[in-house]
């Protein structure tokens, strides 16, 4: 099937390039208002002529998708919240008096609660815009809900980019969420003045109620955790292990609420309202139910951007039930995406929304093909087999992106897949049931739960099973922008030639295959080249790292230098080179800098004239005689000091006027050559 016959399909692709467009360039809003102007009064013409000719012409595509293109750059122009002028962010100075609402809870580290909190007043005014609220774990800080109304003295500070070289930028991540700057909550610097019963309040209040419903069962913390994230998507609580286990065996897209689940639920609430189609407005009310459910269902669970994806589409399949009317499965890919994108453009950028819609798309796109076979005649062995070859589809089409973001290939998908798949909706229809009766016959819902247990407590330890064949799991598997893009140029030839073995697709699909082998050859050759000297911003130890061409020194005391996650990244960025290890040395040299490590122990020799004076693992010294007898032209301090000692050098050097760099407010520190 030609999928971009439907013009839908390439109006959304416009809308999606307007939307990126904007993100990266954020061209002034006076000359987005304009474009969008100037493309609708081209497309009023258009639309004008094209009513008087059979046969459209060109220019009326042309005009399309350029109104498209500018109302995807308007769509996230209006989007982009520090645009406006009443954003908290054009109103910050130093020590800050805020007031504002925690609006949302997010998953924790091991040392702190991290919270979506929303301004309303800043020093007084009144201003809109969401901050990080971090909270340590340690002390009696109590946990925070949605709703609580704080009032905070302190100062905002913008979220730091990558301490690390190729680590996960949290801070770019963040700011697609409208989230720009971060503050540190203690007991001194905060009161709770009340709460504000808003929607997040209500969400999180009746979400509460169901979920504490499941309290009477007494559930293991692992099972009540699974039965939290199948039903309403809430992992906040869940165990490392567990979350490590379901990402190896190729299966954490089960803790995902997306369209398996609202599938589920949407067959079930069919199954249950058909009796409302014998009355004369029955046809209407099961529509109406069907989707206010499924938006009540979407909203308890946290509007994600997967739960919000299939809850569309599902709605749209919904609509044209109610009309009579089967649309087209692109059409309603399309239509669906476009709706979701108008109201939060930065969805876009969301990999759960990349993954869901990709992974759909491939399925339906490559339905034809798969299809077509038939293992066996009976059903039982047609629906494992349907089972296999649906994951492998969805596997392939989001493989490149799976390669971009997570670095690694579970390659017992197939085994956990065959099983997790259809005991997880057996577990979902269950959990479902047990809810229910959670509230109507509590007794029947125990009775129920313990069958709910035993199939969870099955399903961790076959995934734990799967997971734990380490060595069938690849790992820190490089992979960059570019490769991504043409990895999907070849998987769409290939897809192309097999619907038509044509010796032009033919072509087509083996340039495009030349085309990734020399992507990857030419990415080598750059890596390959150069040197660089890195200090880390790691805590634990120290780590430093030499590149030289196609080989990385690491000089480090740490006793697991290759589990490091940081030593790891870089390497992994640097498409795997050789590592050689070597113990941390008094002196390194590195492109005539001569770099001085002082440690604990505060021991330096005064004959050295160092370029860089490294501090670490906060030595007891006198600075200010150091700088006098060693005269370096740098000094930096990595995150294995004190942050009192980092503070107490950082106003030394000041008054010397020597540059310095502390890796934990800065990042890592790099010397080129």
């Amino acid at each position: 099937m030609k999928v971009m016959k439907f013009p839908t399909i390439a109006i959304a692709l416009f809308f999606t390039l307007g939307i990126v467009s904007d993100f990266y360039w954020k061209p002034d809003i006076t000359w987005v208002i304009l474009l969008t102007i100037l493309t609708s009064l081209v497309f009023g013409i258009q639309y004008w002529l094209a009513k008087k000719h059979f046969i459209q012409k060109t220019y009326f595509g042309l005009a399309t998708y350029s109104l498209s293109f500018s109302i995807g750059v308007l769509t996230h122009a209006l989007h982009f919240e520090p645009g406006f002028k009443n954003h908290y962010s054009h109103f910050l100075t130093e020590n800050n008096t805020l007031q504002g609402t925690v609006s949302e809870r997010l998953k924790p580290n091991e040392h702190a609660e991290k919270y979506y909190f929303k301004i309303s007043k800043i020093d007084g005014k009144p201003v809109f815009g969401k901050i990080l609220v971090t909270v340590s774990k340690k002390g009696k800080q109590h946990q925070f809900h949605s709703g609580d109304e704080i009032i905070i003295k302190g100062d905002v500070q913008p979220i730091a980019k990558s301490y690390n070289p190729y680590q996960f930028d949290y801070a770019a991540y963040l700011e697609k969420q409208n989230v720009f700057h971060q503050l540190y909550l203690k007991p001194e610097n905060h009161i709770q003045i009340g709460t504000r019963h808003h929607f997040d309040y209500y969400v999180e209040r009746y979400r509460n109620i169901v979920l504490n419903s499941f309290n009477i069962h007494h559930f293991s913390p692992e099972t009540d955790n699974v039965i939290r994230a199948l039903l309403l998507g809430q992992r906040q609580d869940m165990d490392a292990q567990t979350s490590e286990n379901y990402t190896n065996a190729g299966v954490i897209h089960i803790l995902a609420i997306s369209g398996l689940h609202i599938a589920i639920l949407y067959t079930m609430l069919l199954f249950f309202i058909r009796p409302l189609q014998r009355f004369k407005k029955g046809k209407l009310l099961q529509f109406l139910i069907v989707i206010g459910f499924l938006w009540l269902f979407a909203i308890l669970s946290g509007l994600s951007a997967s739960v919000v994806r299939s809850v569309v589409m599902f709605s749209f399949v919904s609509f044209g039930l109610y009309l009579n009317k089967t649309g087209n499965i692109y059409n309603i890919l399309a239509v669906s995406m476009l709706t979701i994108l108008l109201f939060r453009p930065n969805f876009l950028f969301d990999v759960g929304f990349q993954l869901s819609y990709i992974a759909v798309f491939t399925i339906v796109w490559l339905q034809p093909l798969y299809k077509s076979f038939k293992f066996s005649r009976y059903k039982v062995v047609n629906y494992f087999s349907d089972v296999l070859v649906i994951s492998f589809v969805a596997q392939i089409g989001v493989l490149p992106l799976s390669l971009y973001y997570f670095n690694q290939i579970p390659m017992l998908f197939f085994l956990a897949n065959l099983v997790v798949i259809p005991l997880s909706s057996f577990v979902l229809v269950l959990g479902i049931a047990v809810l229910l009766f959670n509230f109507i016959l509590p007794d029947f819902a125990i009775l129920l739960g313990k069958l709910l247990s035993l199939s969870i407590e099955i399903m961790n330890e076959y995934i734990a099973w799967i997971a734990s064949f380490k060595h069938f799991v690849i790992k820190d598997i490089p992979f960059s922008f570019p490769l991504l893009l043409i990895a999907y140029l070849v998987l769409i030839a290939c897809v192309l030639w097999l619907y038509e073995k044509q010796f032009s697709r033919l072509r087509f699909f083996l340039c495009a295959a030349v085309v990734l082998q020399l992507a990857l050859l030419n990415t080598f050759r750059q890596t390959e080249k150069g040197s660089e000297f890195i200090v880390y911003n790691n805590r634990k130890s120290t780590l430093l790292t030499e590149k030289q061409n196609n080989k990385i020194i690491a000089y480090t005391n740490d006793s697991l230098p290759h589990e490091n996650t940081n030593l790891r990244a870089y390497n992994r960025g640097k498409f795997n080179q050789e590592i050689e290890i070597r113990p941390l040395p008094n002196v390194l040299c590195y492109d005539k800098n001569k770099i001085l490590l002082v440690d604990s122990l505060g021991i330096y020799t005064t004959k050295q004239q160092p370029d860089v004076l490294l501090l670490t693992q906060s030595p007891k010294i006198n600075l200010n005689r150091v700088i006098k007898v060693t005269r370096p032209k740098m000094i930096i301090a990595d995150a294995t000091n004190y942050k009192s000692y980092v503070k107490r050098w950082k106003a030394t050097c000041e008054k010397e006027k020597i540059p310095f760099h502390a890796t934990a407010e800065k990042g890592f520190y790099r010397i080129e050559n």
